[in-house]
C-alpha cells in the first residue's frame, strides 16, 4: 500500500513516460526519395498515370495558358510544396520541444512546424505564405502534419509534367513514420478550387549521416539561363531576360 501522494506521483511518471515514448525519433538527415507504390496509385504526377482528371476545368484552363518564362523558379523563387518533396535533395528534421523544423538543402528552405498542444502564435486572417501555416501532432508513432494558408501560386501543383496553380485554400496532410531506418511520408493536397479530389502518395527516404550541403546558392542570371532552350508561348509578346 502507498501513500495517495505517492501512488499519483508514480501514476503521472508512468504517463509520461508512456506519451515521451509514443514520440518516434525522426531527428536526423534524409536523402534519396522514392515513390512507394500505393492500393490507389503509384506516385501519381501531375499530367501522367491519368491524375491530370483531378484537374478542374479552371486548373486545365490556366496550365494551357501559362507560360513557362514567368515561373518563379527562375528568378530563384523557391520550390513550393507538394513539388519540394519530389527533388533529390536532402533534408534535416529537428524535433524540438514545441516545433519540428524541417530544413531542406534546396533553396535553403526552413519549414516550422508548431505542436497544436504547445503555445505559439498565430498567424493574421489575412497572412498567407509560399509554404503555408503548419501545426502538428504525434499520434500513434507517427507525426501528423497539416498545412494551411498557403499564397496562390501559379505552380502551387507541380509536376514532371505539367504545372497547375494552387490556390489560398490548398491543403496539405503529412504523417510521417519510420520504416526501418528510412523515413515515410503519406501525403495529401486538397484545393477545391484546382483539384476535383486528392491527391495522394507515399514517399520514402534514407537516413544520411552526410551534413547538408549549404546554402543553396541560386545565381538569378544562371537560373535564367535555363530558358535559353524553353519557347515562349507569346512570342508576340516583349522578350524577356533569359541570362547571358
Amino acid at each position: 500500500m502507498c501513500l495517495l501522494a505517492g501512488c499519483l506521483t508514480t501514476e503521472l511518471s508512468a504517463e509520461a513516460q508512456l506519451v515521451e515514448s509514443e514520440v518516434p525519433e525522426l531527428t536526423g538527415i534524409f536523402k534519396g526519395r522514392r515513390c512507394v507504390p500505393t492500393e490507389s496509385e503509384v506516385c501519381p504526377e501531375i499530367g501522367r498515370d491519368g491524375s491530370a482528371k483531378l484537374l478542374t476545368a479552371r486548373a486545365r484552363a490556366f496550365a494551357e495558358v501559362f507560360d513557362e518564362l514567368a515561373a518563379p523558379k527562375y528568378d530563384c523563387g523557391p520550390a513550393t510544396l507538394p513539388g519540394l518533396f519530389g527533388d533529390p535533395y536532402a533534408f534535416q528534421v529537428e524535433q524540438l520541444v514545441d516545433r519540428v523544423t524541417f530544413t531542406y538543402e534546396k533553396d535553403d528552405i526552413v519549414r516550422t512546424v508548431w505542436l497544436e498542444d504547445k503555445e505559439h502564435s498565430l498567424p493574421s486572417i489575412g497572412a498567407f505564405f509560399v509554404h503555408g501555416y503548419s501545426v502538428g501532432r504525434y499520434e500513434g508513432h507517427r507525426l501528423i502534419v497539416e498545412t494551411t494558408k498557403f499564397s496562390f501560386d501559379p505552380a502551387g501543383i507541380a509536376g514532371d509534367y505539367i504545372s497547375a496553380p494552387s490556390s489560398t485554400q490548398k491543403r496539405l496532410i503529412e504523417r510521417y513514420w519510420l520504416e526501418g531506418e528510412n523515413l515515410r511520408m503519406e501525403l495529401t493536397v486538397e484545393d477545391p478550387i484546382f483539384l476535383l479530389g486528392p491527391i495522394e502518395y507515399v514517399m520514402e527516404w534514407q537516413r544520411s549521416d552526410q551534413s547538408l550541403s549549404l546554402p543553396w546558392g541560386c545565381e538569378p542570371e544562371a537560373a535564367r539561363r535555363n530558358l535559353q532552350l524553353v519557347p515562349t508561348k507569346y512570342p508576340e509578346d516583349p522578350p524577356v531576360n533569359r541570362g547571358r
